[in-house]
């Protein structure tokens, strides 16, 4: 098979140490690079935009060890240097036949072309050779922020058929060219949907609903679009979407009780000269958790901040929220909260959207972490883990973790349980490499 893969509304960064603490940014490139090289009998074409141009050459080889990808975006960046930059200085890029989407004059003014540059790109070089060198079978593509209309200059507008829409630039450039090619071709596709504000409501320019939506909780997706451009009737397809653990895409490639060594090249970790023995839990109780939309801050203030004042929580806050609340500590980049977390002996995880799974239960249990669940988080008990870590409210909470403190056996015994949840194919991507390709072979 030849499988288109990608981001929607992203770039797939396979460079690590770009990886922030909000937004998932380790999960697409991990999952990808585990398919890509798990599988040399199939090719992998980058569909949605990823760094892997400009890897270091050992880095490219690394993932490209079976030379099975296809990137058709390989030259982009020369182009968009050399040729187009050049020419929307010069004023004579104005929407020549094949570079601007529906040759439409309401596109022709240079001022928006660096929202276009991706979907000239596409036009020119990519989409006539869709059914030849660009040519895929499938593809699977997580989601990513998308828009209602994401197509500049085929999208219109829901209230005003006769107006084209106007796109955010981020979506134009990220979610624009892929809608747009899964549109031409009709490509049969799997959505990878781990953030239920996502999907669905939006992506209602692309009249190819997925066919499947691997989730982190059982649910229905309504996709709304057309059938085809130019068309003002919008019709319904309900999509359904399945739990799948895509949450436990974090432990691909790690170790168990895995601790790593603070980087020097940080700021915090050059001037830090302490030294935690390794297995020592010396941080008792911790949060990391973005405020997210809507907001976690009503259910952070009940069940933690009116009930302890030593804990310390990460995450992106607004600062109207949080106001000068010292526990708030702000984000931290991933490989920074790698080496913190093995030191953390407790935990609490509030869901996203109530009752889904997050990939936070996974994150904390890897690192020998206690973490309660909030009464919403996993609902439908897809977690094959005791009862005693879904608590009821916060005296339930604090309640069990001083019973866990007074008695060691009962601490040691449910470590023992959280391990045992942690399967070995989760760390060497069997799962989650046969999950993706099964649905790959099913679409097909």
């Amino acid at each position: 098979m030849i499988i288109g893969i990608g981001k929607l509304g992203k770039s797939v960064q396979f460079d690590s140490t770009t990886w922030g603490a909000v937004g998932g940014d380790n999960e697409a490139p991990m999952m990808f690079e585990n398919m890509i090289t798990k599988n040399p009998e199939h090719k992998f074409m980058f569909l949605g935009v990823s760094d892997f141009d400009r890897l270091p050459i050992k880095d490219q080889e690394r993932i490209n060890v079976h030379n099975n990808i296809i990137n058709p975006w390989a030259d982009y960046s020369k182009w968009r240097s050399t040729i187009y930059a050049p020419a929307l200085k010069r004023g004579d890029y104005d929407g020549k036949p094949g570079m601007d989407p529906g040759n439409d004059k309401q596109h022709a003014d240079g001022s928006r072309y660096s929202a276009m540059d991706r979907m000239h790109y596409l036009e020119q070089f990519i989409i006539p050779k869709m059914d030849s060198d660009y040519h895929i079978d499938c593809a699977l593509l997580m989601a990513g922020p998308m828009a209602t209309t994401n197509i500049r200059g085929y999208a219109r507008l829901l209230k005003d058929y006769d107006t084209f829409s106007k796109p955010l630039k981020m979506t134009t450039r990220y979610v624009g060219p892929v809608a747009h090619y899964l549109n031409l071709k009709q490509t049969p596709w799997a959505m990878i949907l781990n953030d239920p504000r996502l999907y669905p409501g939006k992506l209602r320019d692309c009249y190819n609903p997925p066919k499947k939506i691997l989730s982190q909780y059982d649910h229905t997706c309504d996709h709304v679009c057309a059938s085809k451009y130019n068309d003002p009737v919008y019709n319904s397809h309900l999509v359904e979407a399945k739990y799948s653990k895509v949450e436990t895409t974090f432990l691909i490639g790690k170790k168990r009780g895995e601790v790593l060594e603070p980087k020097k090249n940080t700021l915090e970790a050059f001037f830090d000269d302490s030294t935690i023995e390794e297995g020592v839990k010396d941080i008792k109780f911790m949060i990391v958790c973005n405020e997210g939309r809507p907001s976690r801050y009503p259910d952070l203030k009940k069940y933690i901040l009116d009930n302890v004042e030593d804990v310390d929580i990460y995450g992106k806050w607004n600062e109207a929220t949080v106001g000068d609340d010292k526990r708030f500590k702000g984000p931290k980049m991933f490989d920074e909260l790698q080496v913190m977390l093995p030191r953390v002996k407790y935990t609490f995880c509030i869901p996203i959207k109530k009752g889904w799974v997050t990939a936070k239960f996974w994150e904390m249990a890897h690192y020998g972490i206690i973490p309660f669940l909030h009464p919403t988080y996993d609902e439908q008990k897809h977690l094959n883990i005791p009862d005693f870590l879904r608590v009821k409210d916060s005296k339930d909470l604090f309640e069990k973790i001083k019973f866990l403190e007074e008695t060691p056996k009962a601490y040691d015994e449910l470590r023992e349980v959280l391990n045992d949840v942690l399967r070995d194919s989760f760390y060497d991507g069997t799962y989650m490499n046969n999950l993706l390709m099964n649905t790959a072979k099913e679409l097909v």
